[in-house]
């Protein structure tokens, strides 16, 4: 039976369009207001991932990130716990293991996921860096033909910085393409992404990332993920940022 991947009463390469315009123009904005110094930084960002499937619309999740740069050996660690919901059918039923999904499952069109990190600065406790941030999401995954998974996460930050716990917020839109291959027992996910933020302590677009990578399952309780990140941040000290991210998922 051949499946229906897309949205009933949707074109979704419109969609694609309308998502690229936005941003495109954002990271436009971000590029065009840099006004420091250009500076580039390697790092790598090791991170243990646990998630806890409580029923099918529900989820918990805990992340354990780090960073540590190449060459000056600073690092910072966060602690991230958050929950998910996700609700909502294609007109056929589509069951696939996605980019952050322990297993095969229906997929669910919309989820939303709110949760706290704690991250610091590892060896000064805190001094060079120290936030503590709420954060919420929505987002909205689109099938489209030959298995591709479009993704769209709108995500809010309400974050307070530093031991005066400075209070900001920041406003991000992602964007991201993935498609499911499946070799023996095996599920490879490979994806390509694109974040801006928008900052209130800038008031603009200062921030740009730019992901691509590939999740490996070969069982239902453990996945690794690795990608390459490049970063563009006008207001940061380190204007070019190039990392490798290798993430074990364990689900329960």
């Amino acid at each position: 039976m051949k499946e229906n991947l897309s949205l009933p009463g949707r074109r979704p390469w419109r969609l694609v369009v309308l998502a690229l315009a936005v941003w495109m123009g954002m990271s436009g904005a971000a590029f065009a207001q840099d006004d420091t110094a250009p500076e580039t930084s390697y790092e790598i960002w090791p991170e243990t991932d646990l998630w806890l499937r409580l029923s099918p619309a529900w989820r918990l999740s805990m992340f354990v990130p780090l960073t540590q740069n190449i060459e000056t050996k600073y690092r910072e660690g966060n602690l991230i716990l958050q929950a998910d919901y996700g609700w909502g059918r294609t007109k056929s039923l589509i069951k696939r293991r996605m980019l952050d999904e322990d297993r095969a499952r229906e997929m669910k069109i919309f989820l939303a996921r709110g949760g706290y990190n704690h991250g610091q600065s590892l060896d000064d406790k805190g001094a060079s860096y120290l936030e503590n941030m709420l954060f919420f999401e929505f987002h909205v995954r689109n099938p489209l033909k030959g298995r591709i998974l479009l993704s769209h996460r709108f995500r809010a930050d309400f974050r307070w910085l530093g031991e005066d716990r400075t209070f900001s917020t920041r406003y991000r839109y992602r964007l991201m393409v993935e498609k499911e291959f499946l070799w023996g027992r095996a599920s490879i996910v490979p994806y390509v992404n694109v974040e801006p933020f928008y900052d209130s302590r800038y008031d603009y677009v200062n921030r740009v990332r730019y992901i691509g990578g590939a999740t490996v399952a070969w069982t239902s309780y453990f996945a690794i993920e690795t990608n390459l990140t490049y970063q563009h941040d006008s207001k940061s000290s380190v204007t070019n940022l190039y990392a490798l991210n290798v993430i074990l998922h364990i689900f329960f």
